[in-house]
This record gives structure tokens, sequence and C-alpha cells, in this order.
């Protein structure tokens, strides 16, 4: 079976509606498919910033009170 070469506008325009909605087929498809990807990232990316920002904020409050400390050790000192 093959495509006439003369079509008559009503098969033409069927074709031409057949295909717009495959390829809107496939780009939906195609966006879905990323959307999804870049919702699990991003909740993992979340769930690993709401953890690591307190830790980061932990490490440097006691980075900082060792430097007081010492400051503090070296000023009785003299």
């Amino acid at each position: 079976m093959s495509l006439s070469r003369n079509p008559s506008p009503g098969t033409a325009a069927r074709r031409s509606l057949l295909a717009d909605l495959l390829a809107a087929l496939i780009l939906t498809l195609l966006t879905f498919k990323f959307a999804a990807g870049i919702g699990v990232v991003g909740f993992i990316a979340l769930l690993l910033l709401l953890v690591l920002l307190p830790w980061i904020a932990v490490e440097a409050t006691v980075h900082k009170l060792g430097r007081r400390r010492k400051a503090q050790r070296a000023r009785s000192r003299r």
C-alpha cells in the first residue's frame, strides 16, 4: 500500500492533521518525561539542601566558637 501522488484536499488535510497529532503526542510525552525527571531531581535536591544547610551552619558555629576560645586563651596568657 502506497500513498497516492495527488491526494484530494480532504485526504491531504486528514494526513496533515494526523502528522500534527503525532508530533504533538511525541512532544507531550517528551515534556512529561523531562518534567518528571526534573521534579524527582528537584525533590531530592531539596531534601539534601534541608539536611546539609543545618549541618553546615552547626559546623560553622562550632568552628567560630573554637576560634573565640583560642583567642581568649591567647589573651589570658599575655
